[in-house]
């Protein structure tokens, strides 16, 4: 929490109590700390990793190479999430057919070989001819050995160095094995594709066995061998570069092709498009009419993503447009909603579903129309092996648009529907981080303690222990927050850096909430606990010096002023090797605290020269504008207003630009009110004026405005008063500015000032906004309490008797519903005790004044055994009307 956010939050508090003080010193902010060091996990980086698994699963593996050396890219250190990336990376290169490209991308790769990097240098060396590396890779694994998401790929290396050495036969099973282990069918039509790939990469041939080929094909043409010496053929005439002859000859075997030969065909058709391209009208026009009419699916989802890959042009979008919406329903239906979507993710510029009247960018309507398809494929094939990606696509797509809570629910259903792996474990990380940046720590928390149950490779666990404490100081579970700190400070996997970061944010948030004195133990324990160990070594300078502030500044807090000295002073010792900018940010904030320690131990003559001496040494350190504020606080506790008011106001004057300067206005005009006289009340209305001129965006704003309308009732000047609480009213929300409540009630004791026998519009104005704000749900129960018993007073003032009817059932109200229930009792605050005991002694006058004394003295006896307000006249007024003495 920023100290900023801190003040506004103790501001909105005051604005609900009596000011019997000036506002106390702020917590500072330590120095060091700055938003670059916030604990963040890498959650945008894990979505942006499922997102490059599902384009690589989609067909696309150009999207999902460009997103992997993004992610390899933003990487501060090389690990293990760096190889799992560089396996990632080579995968994608496969798939695209850059093998080039997937051999430079594993020499990234610094671990350890693993099964899974033999298998892919394996696939690489074969592609490059160096079948006997590929055999010794095959020779030192074993199928089980290989994890289930690439047990295909390891029997299509089998295949294609049986296809090396000529042995069809053994090349066609072992094909035939990656297909059938295929989990899905995206993952059979990717080994499909990567099979015939792999056969127009056969090598050279001779010009012999072209001729006989060639020969056989024409002598048993329409017979099922006469197509396979045909296709062996136009295999071998375009790897020798002969491209436009094998297009031109695969072409004339489609057309003399008998209407029947479905499948003959259909193989003739996949030749053709991956011998043209899908840029080449020949392969296009093949590939569109695979999609339209092959007989086997799986051939129809080998052309869609070909065609996805490399023709995705605004013909193609209206091709795929029209499969889409094609009546009988397409069979790979589901599959062409996925690839729109998946392209509607990615296409910037062609609008790939023109609609009447849409107005939005390409960009906008792509990704409107992602959204769509994905519902669509959901909803039309709820039991389809493509849920999990469709999923993960609105999950990704929700991120995108910072609609976290939803990529939450949508990253939490993809993740139910896979097996163990790291896309699942991925997804678990991201429904935590999701959670967490949409504001509900407490979902994160049991988010990330799913997660670490099963984290992805590369994450840390420790990273996300870390942010599970996080999550529950957030969430303002303070005790279990310690409890669970304490446990992960056991297990090895929470690294030294990781445990200091989560012990700062725990004592800083129960500093925060009052507690400063378990802060400060947990503090001491942990820098007792590191002194001279092997851990300490590890721990970057600012954060150490940043826990030896806390520790100092907690000392204080702690009130031991003389402990804080001896700390302070041993801080400039650990900032060597610091940037000059934070270690002179560091000496200042020292020096303050050692002011601080002086002003505690009542040696204010040493306090303000330090203070002088700070401000002379770092002029423009932070802690020297806080000096100016702690200096104000001494002289306002000794009634030195004014010497109060010019600190703070030359702290506005020459800190103009700091976050600061309008509080210390504000501040500066509190002091002139404490002079107690109404030129002052002026003066201090006049420099709240300024604040508001000066810094009309501020949020200080607000405050400084309620507290004008205060100085004008305090002037007598109703009107002036009554128009600056309407303006604040009219002006913000009580939702995001709880204090409007309280300038309404303000606005009802304006109405109430102004009452005469002549005009009763402002009683009823009056009597109109207390009854409101007595039942509004959304306000604090003290400022209920208190409305409730400012309409009792303003009905028991008028006088008439019904009128005393309803105020003394107003007040009956507030105490049987706030204070018969000792649980409810205990969320009334200081001012709520206050206005509620001052209900019942009007209660008890009225009932005693009215004969009914029995009554009397249980509104005043109420007082007495809640220990509430005025229990001294309480007492008093209960013995006079007969009760017996309470000790």
């Amino acid at each position: 929490m920023s100290l900023r956010t801190l003040f506004f939050l103790l501001l909105v508090a005051a604005v609900f109590l009596p000011v019997a003080r000036a506002v106390e010193p702020l917590i500072k902010p330590a120095p060091l700390v700055s938003d670059a060091e916030a604990s963040v996990l890498p959650g945008g980086e894990l979505r942006t990793f499922v997102a490059a698994r599902r384009a690589l699963e989609l067909g696309f593996p150009s999207v999902a190479a460009g997103l992997y050396t993004q992610l390899l890219g933003s990487l501060s250190a090389e690990g293990a999430e760096h190889d799992v990336l560089v396996l990632e990376l080579v995968t994608a290169r496969l798939n695209e057919g850059r093998f080039d490209e997937a051999g430079r991308a594993l020499s990234l790769y610094k671990g350890t070989p693993t099964p899974a990097f033999q298998l892919r240098a394996g696939l690489i060396a074969v592609r490059g001819g160096r079948v006997d590396a590929a055999k010794a890779v095959l020779a030192t694994t074993k199928a089980e050995e290989i994890a289930q998401a690439d047990r295909g790929w390891w029997y299509f290396l089998q295949g294609q160095v049986s296809d090396a050495v000529g042995d069809l036969t053994k090349a066609r099973d072992f094909y035939q094995s990656a297909i059938d282990v295929a989990a899905s069918d995206l993952q059979r039509a990717h080994f499909t594709l990567a099979r015939e790939r792999a056969r127009l990469n056969l090598g050279d041939a001779t010009d012999s066995q072209l001729n006989t080929l060639r020969h056989n094909a024409n002598r048993f043409r329409g017979k099922a061998v006469g197509h396979a010496y045909a296709r062996q053929y136009a295999v071998l005439l375009a790897a020798r570069g002969g491209i436009d002859e094998a297009v031109d000859f695969l072409g004339k075997q489609l057309q003399a092709l008998p209407q029947g030969e479905r499948a003959a065909r259909d193989d003739f058709r996949l030749l053709l498009g991956l011998t043209a391209g899908a840029q080449r009208a020949e392969g296009r026009s093949a590939l569109e009419a695979l999609v339209t009419g092959a007989g086997d699916p799986t051939l129809q989802r080998v052309a869609l993503q070909l065609l996805a890959r490399d023709a995705a042009d605004a013909a193609f979008f209206a091709k795929l447009n029209g499969w889409i919406t094609a009546s009988p329903a397409h069979p790979i239906l589901a599959d062409l909603l996925l690839v729109r979507a998946q392209l509607g993710l990615t296409e910037k510029s062609i609008l790939i579903l023109e609609k009447p009247g849409a107005q939005e960018l390409a960009a906008q309507a792509n990704q409107a129309q992602a959204e769509v398809d994905a519902k669509a494929l959901l909803a039309k094939f709820p039991g389809s092996e493509l849920k999990p990606a469709a999923l993960g696509l609105l999950a990704d797509l929700s991120w995108e648009q910072r609609r976290y809570r939803t990529a939450a629910d949508y990253a939490a259903q993809a993740r139910a529907e896979l097996p163990p792996g790291d896309v699942r474990a991925s997804l678990g990380v991201m429904v935590a981080e999701a959670y967490f940046r949409a504001g509900d720590p407490a979902s994160a928390d049991g988010a990330y303690a799913m997660a670490l149950n099963e984290v992805p490779a590369g994450v840390s666990p420790g990273a996300l222990m870390e942010q599970r404490v996080l999550s529950k100081v957030l969430a303002g579970r303070l005790d279990e927050a310690a409890t669970l700190l304490d446990l992960f400070a056991t297990d090895e996997r929470l690294g030294a850096v990781q445990r200091w970061q989560a012990e700062w944010t725990l004592a800083s948030a129960l500093q925060v909430a009052g507690r400063e004195i378990e802060a400060y133990a947990r503090v001491n324990r942990l820098m007792a606990a590191a002194n001279g160990s092997a851990a300490e070594g590890g721990l970057p300078p600012a954060l150490r010096a940043r826990m030896a502030w806390l520790q100092a500044r907690l000392s204080l807090e702690a009130d031991e002023p003389r402990k804080t000295l001896e700390l302070a002073a041993t801080l400039p010792a650990l900032l060597d090797g610091l940037d000059p900018k934070l270690r002179a940010e560091a000496q200042a904030s020292a020096r303050l605290l050692q002011a601080k320690a002086r002003f505690r131990l009542n040696e204010p003559e040493e306090a303000l020269k330090i203070l002088a001496v700070l401000r002379a040494d770092f002029p423009q350190a932070d802690a020297a504008v806080y000096s100016y504020i702690d200096e104000a606080d001494y002289y306002a506790e000794n009634n030195r207003f004014v010497d109060a008011q010019d600190r703070l106001t030359k702290l506005a004057e020459d800190f103009k630009q700091h976050a600061y300067a309008p509080y210390a206005l504000y501040r500066a005009a509190l002091n002139a009110e404490q002079r107690g006289e109404d030129r002052y009340y002026e003066e201090a209305y006049g420099i709240l004026e300024k604040l508001v001129n000066t810094y009309d965006k501020d949020e200080m704003v607000f405050y400084a405005r309620l507290k004008q309308g205060d100085l004008a009732r305090r002037l007598n000047d109703f009107p002036r008063a009554r128009l600056t609480y309407e303006y604040l009213i009219n002006n913000y929300n009580s939702a995001q500015q709880p204090g409007v409540l309280s300038a309404e009630l303000a606005l009802a004791a304006c109405h109430r000032a102004q009452i005469t026998p002549t005009d009763v519009s402002h009683y009823e104005s009056a009597l109109t906004i207390l009854e409101r704000l007595q039942d509004l749900p959304i306000a604090p129960v003290d400022l209920r309490i208190e409305a409730g018993f400012q309409l009792g007073d303003l009905l028991a003032t008028n006088g008439k008797p019904a009128d005393l009817v309803r105020a003394e059932a107003v007040w009956w109200t507030l105490v049987t519903t706030y204070l018969p229930d000792d649980a409810q009792a205990a969320n009334l605050g200081p001012k709520g005790r206050y206005w509620i005991a001052r209900a019942l002694l009007r209660l008890g006058d009225l009932r005693r004044d009215r004969g009914d004394l029995e009554e009397a003295r249980n509104a005043y006896e109420f007082v007495l055994r809640k220990n509430l307000p005025f229990t001294t006249l309480a007492r008093e007024l209960f013995m006079r009307v007969g009760g017996k003495p309470q000790p």
